[in-house]
């Protein structure tokens, strides 16, 4: 694999990596909203973690 292809490899691998992070702190604020049976707030962060998980397929 030459420089530049680990390169763009790297990138990828760090996005996803960020993507999992922020999706999994959506799911997590999902999870304080039913606790608190807030669902505004529910509904809005499965509408951020639908977008999140979607997010790979826009893409590509």
């Amino acid at each position: 694999m030459k420089v530049g292809q680990s390169m763009i490899a790297f990138r990828y691998f760090a996005f996803f990596v960020l993507l999992l992070a922020a999706l999994l702190s959506a799911i997590k604020q999902m999870s304080l909203a039913l606790d608190d049976g807030n669902l505004e707030q529910f509904t809005l962060w499965t509408s951020v973690a639908s977008f999140l998980a979607g997010l790979p397929l826009i893409l590509w």
